[in-house]
Parts: structure tokens; sequence; C-alpha cells
């Protein structure tokens, strides 16, 4: 495990606002024996947003954090909210912001005494302050694949941003092998690119799955239940959802989340289906044990193809069945544990076949891939490709060094 070492990270979704993204998890476990300062996103853009819907409520969300300034919710480990304008694109006022994070960060690290820390980006508006400050290390988390983000209208911007820090980054860790291959070109002496999945809370979703006890939303509920939980938006595939809830009507439909986009008014009146609305994080796991099967029901697109859900190793760590979409990261690592089914006949009979035929043996193989994908072990990797990295680093830059040396004496 990574220790006494300093980490700045850029992190993708609000630590007080959101449930518990990717980086998190991995920062929770890190600043077990390091200190860590998450930076919560400055890049919402409220005028170029895709989501129109509960508009006010984001506003509030955001202007909530904002007032949390900087606290510290557990030993060695820091939250900042820093204050910006909340509008991508225009470049004054990009400009006014990069100015702002850049202070509120000086300040932070000024007030902590941190000399030298590792920048470690999931969040790629960091991309300004990287030359900005003298980083031993720069670690990009590569989550998603930016260029074809869904929920903004400045994706160019955005990919701007994303080449920038992907290229001056020493270590880049990707969470699908899509990822992966889209990133080795950034790959030479200086730096290293990785392949490493999300991870899951293990303990937490597994002895939830154990105790058999049902979300208390759901008691009333007989029969078989397929869920999914996670924000709901038009990147769902609500036709899918429709065909399937009318196609099993012996099979009750749980969908839990905001819906932020889309529409879902037909999906709410079948007699079939129940939005529970957004759930805690702390809840999910007993409402994901409630499932009979588990549903992964995007549309396929770029964006999609690309990506390394994180409930999908939630889904396993709780035993459950899963039918999902064609994802690259699904279809060629764990189809033999998770029914792939492209279009909506396919995806509903995929669902009517798990319900009836999963096994024990499936089941307790879906567990283990889990098991070895818990965040606590991914947090030990992550600690020994960056300590392999840095010392790399050191070694090359004493190499370049002891060069220049010599061609003065020489």
């Amino acid at each position: 495990m990574l220790k006494n070492v300093d980490i700045i990270c850029f992190g993708p979704t609000d630590y007080w606002g959101m449930n518990p993204s990717c980086a998190t998890h991995i920062m929770r476990n890190l600043s077990a024996a390091n200190r860590v300062v998450y930076i919560n996103p400055i890049s919402s853009d409220l005028l170029g947003t895709s989501y129109k819907r509960g508009f006010f409520t984001r506003v509030f969300r955001k202007a909530k954090s904002m007032f949390m300034v900087f606290r510290k919710p557990a030993r060695n480990l820091y939250v900042l909210s820093p204050f910006f304008l909340p509008i991508q694109g225009i470049a004054s006022v990009d400009k006014l912001n990069n100015v702002l994070l850049t202070l509120q960060l000086r300040l932070v690290m000024n007030f902590l005494k941190m000399k030298s820390p590792i920048l470690w980006a999931e969040n790629v508006r960091c991309a300004e302050v990287i030359g900005k400050f003298i980083w031993p290390l720069v670690i990009y988390h590569v989550s998603d694949r930016f260029e074809e983000c869904p929920y903004t209208q400045n994706n160019e911007k955005l990919s701007q941003r994303e080449e920038h820090v992907a290229k001056n980054s020493d270590l880049l860790v990707c969470v699908s092998k899509e990822l992966y291959r889209s990133k080795l070109k950034y790959k030479d002496k200086n730096s290293n690119v990785y392949y490493l999945p999300h991870g899951v809370e293990f303990s937490l979703f597994n002895q939830a799955a154990q105790k058999q006890r049902p979300y208390p939303g759901l008691r009333t509920v007989t029969g078989l239940i397929a869920g999914y939980f996670g924000t709901l938006t038009e990147q769902n595939d609500i036709e899918l959802l429709e065909y399937c809830a009318e196609n099993l009507p012996d099979v009750t439909f749980v969908f839990a989340g905001q819906i932020t986009a889309g529409d879902y008014s037909k999906l709410k009146r079948m007699k079939n289906t129940i939005f529970p609305g957004r759930v805690a994080y702390e809840q999910i796991p007993l409402l994901c044990a409630s499932f009979d099967v588990c549903l992964l029901p995007w549309k396929m697109n770029k964006w999609i193809y690309s990506c390394n859900p994180l409930k999908l190793f939630e889904y396993m760590a709780a035993g459950k069945p899963i039918v999902s979409v064609p994802i690259e990261e699904v279809v060629n690592n764990y189809s033999d544990i998770v029914s792939v089914a492209s279009g909506k006949d396919k995806f509903s009979k995929a669902i009517k076949w798990e319900l009836a035929n999963d096994t024990k043996e499936r089941k307790e193989k879906r567990i283990a891939v889990a098991q070895i994908n818990s965040w606590e072990n991914h947090a030990q990797k992550l600690g020994a490709m960056t300590e392999a990295t840095l010392l790399k680093k050191h070694r090359y830059i004493q190499g370049i060094s002891k060069s220049l040396s010599e061609s003065v004496l020489f």
C-alpha cells in the first residue's frame, strides 16, 4: 500500500451531494495511509448541460456543496468545494475560473503544508492547473471517453482538456480495455498505461445479500423483481424497458434513481413498474439484494460501448444474475456469467432466461470475480503502480541530470 504521500484528487462527482464515484472509493482507501484532498467538480455547465429537468435542484445542490467550502470527513481525508462560475466554453469565464481554482488550491496546500503532492485526475477540469504547480507525479484515472460525452454541449473544450491531461500524465489507469487501447498512443519511456477495472465495496453488497432482508419499499411486492439503480436519463433505453415490462407482466421492474432526462411517463404508468426515486448509497446494497435479476439497460453508443459500469461488480458481489446490453467490457470478460443481449426482444428473453436458469456455480463465480475486484485490492494495486512510476521517473530524471553534468564537464 502507498504510504506517507500527499495526494490532490480532482474527483468526477460531488463528494457531498452524489453517490460515491470510482475516485471517491479509491481516495477513501488511500487516505488510510496518505493525506488526500478531494476536489469537488468545478466542471458543472448549467448553460450547456443537456439535462433540463431538475435544473433548480442541481443549482441548489451545487450551492449547498460550495458552502461546505473545506471539510475533513475522515482522518487524512479533506474535501474542497471550490467557488466557481458554473459556465464553460466562454473564454473570459474559463480564465476567471482557472484563476479562482489555482488560488483556492494554493491556499489549501499552504494550509496543510503540502509541498509535493501527487496530482490524481479523474476530472479533466484540472487541465489548467497542471502547469501551475510542480507535481512529482501526475496520474490520470481514465473512466470515460470524454469526446463522446452526451451530457454537455461543450465537447470540444472537454476533449481539449482531456488530451492535455493525458499528454502530461506520468501514469494512465484505464477502467476498460477499450479506453486502454485508446490511450496506448501516450505510452513512452516517461509514462505508463495500465488497465484496471472499477471495483466494489464487496463486503457491503455481499453481506446485504446474505442477510436476505427485503428493501423497505419492496416488502409488499410478490413475485420476481428485475431491477436497476442509478441516475435515470435519456441514455437509458426507455423503449427497451417498456417492451420488457409489457412482455413480462409477472415480473416487477424497479428503477431506482433520480430522473434527470428522458420520458419515463409510459413506464411509470405500467402496473408492474416501481420508481423509488433516489436511494442513498448506504441503502443500495439492501435494494440490490431484493432484486432477482439486475439490469444494465443503456442505449448503445460510443460512450456506453467504452465504459465499465460501476454497478456491474456491485450486482456480482450480491450474487445476482445480470442482463446487459453489449458493452465491450462485459462481452469480452464476463459473457459466461452475464447474459448479453442486443435489441428489445433478446433483452426481454434474456431476463426470462436468467430468472429461470441461473445456477449456483454461476452465482459463486460472479461473487468470486467481485471479491477479486474489491476497492481494497484495487487501492493496493494502484499504490504499487504509483510507487513504481515514481521510482521510474526519479531514475529517468537522475539519468538526464547525469548526462547534462557530463556534457558540461567534457
